[in-house]
């Protein structure tokens, strides 16, 4: 088999009915933001939250808008930090939720809303990180490695001793690398990743920010987090 080369994101693209609509849709209630479109009269758009990108396509008619969502399938699942966070934007933008809070037996908490054709969205929260009482985290870098810089962004969740969290290495195509140990305080963080061989120790500067260095097979550079 040929050797392939490194998936580096997927982008959900629906058909709509309404092109301008369904921007105002994904901006105001999924928190998306402007848009960048093309075609005339406009018939493409994509927008983007966090990194991640959602197309959006006018049909030909009404028979090309042909959504999941009537029949209970997601059409698209957005997992996020805090979906009670999710639940407060939705009603401030004036949206019901069309299903949820749900926690289901695989360790998320989903809710479910429709779009004005009918996709179905499902935005979830991964339980499996959350302790009592817990704070979620998430906290972004970028790491010079002999003059490549490649972006870190740290997802923690906890309080007290109960710390855990997961990396994502966009610039290298890795998500949800897991933290086998975390250690946070209100004056230091030390984490560390075996699966590949990184230890981080840093300490929280007087902006918040948190400086120190992250060693990795036998080498080190200076990395500083700043909340996102």
């Amino acid at each position: 088999m040929a050797q392939r080369s490194r998936l580096l994101s997927t982008s959900p693209l629906l058909v709509v009915s309404d092109l301008q609509r369904s921007i105002a849709f994904c901006r105001s209630a999924l928190g998306f933001g402007e848009a960048s479109v093309w075609g005339e009269p406009p018939c493409f758009a994509m927008l983007a939250r966090d990194g991640f990108d959602l197309m959006l396509s006018l049909a030909d008619g009404k028979n090309g808008v042909q959504p999941n969502g009537h029949g209970g399938a997601w059409d698209v699942h957005l997992r996020v930090a805090d979906v009670g966070a999710e639940i407060e934007a939705l009603a401030a933008a004036g949206l019901a939720l069309a299903k949820g809070p749900t926690d289901t037996f695989y360790g998320m908490r989903e809710i479910e809303v429709l779009d004005p054709d009918g996709h179905r969205f499902c935005l979830a929260q991964d339980l499996g990180a959350a302790v009592e009482g817990a704070s979620v985290e998430d906290w972004e870098g970028v790491l010079d490695v002999g003059g490549t810089k490649l972006r870190l962004v740290l997802h923690l969740s906890g309080a007290g001793d109960g710390w855990r969290g997961s990396l994502d290495s966009p610039d290298q195509g890795a998500a949800d690398l897991p933290i086998a140990a975390c250690r946070r305080d209100a004056g230091s963080l030390h984490l560390e990743l075996p699966a590949i061989g990184a230890v981080y120790d840093g300490k929280v500067a007087a902006d918040g920010a948190i400086a120190g260095t992250w060693s990795q097979r036998g080498r080190s550079w200076p990395l500083v987090f700043r909340r996102r």
